[in-house]
């Protein structure tokens, strides 16, 4: 199938030829051991951000939620994961997936008041899991927005009751 649409191309403008090409390239991530700062970072940049407003004076709260704020602010830090190590770092797609990952985490939490419980539980599940495999950068990506959401649902607990 991939060599029929290579020949395909040959026939098409250039700017579409060119945009297929970055559609069927992926960037696979597999590691041979156990990352630290896919699972560390993420969780403990979301339980920070969710602190702030409980330290800081003068933090706007959007929509009147204590964790609108710091969501909002998570997804300005994704941009970040374009500096990631490699293979993960310099991707699009790992900084879209992150995202993409994070809406499906706190989204419905708006909805449903435990949502935290079932996100948390499978991201932990998928910390054990996604390293060993060869995943595209995508959903990777998934992986760390559910961990960066993760963090920051256990800081909003956190900052709730100790702060």
């Amino acid at each position: 199938m991939l060599i029929e649409v290579k020949k395909s191309k040959e026939n098409l403008p250039e700017e579409l030829a060119a945009f297929m090409g970055v559609c069927n390239s992926r960037i696979d991530m597999k590691w041979e051991e156990a990352p630290l700062w896919p699972v560390a970072a993420p969780s403990l940049v979301g339980f920070a951000f969710a602190c702030i407003p409980h330290i800081v004076e003068g933090v706007p709260r959007l929509f009147d939620w204590d964790l609108a704020t710091p969501f909002a602010g998570l997804v300005v830090a994704s941009v970040l994961l374009h500096f990631a190590p490699e293979p993960a770092g310099g991707s699009t797609e790992l900084i879209v997936g992150a995202n993409v990952g994070m809406l499906l985490a706190f989204l419905p939490q708006l909805v449903f008041y435990v949502w935290f419980v079932p996100v948390i539980l499978f991201w932990i599940f998928q910390s054990m899991y996604v390293w060993k495999h060869n995943f595209p950068a995508f959903r990777v990506g998934t992986w760390i927005g559910l961990g960066a959401v993760s963090g920051l649902f256990i800081g909003g607990l956190f900052a709730h009751f100790i702060l």
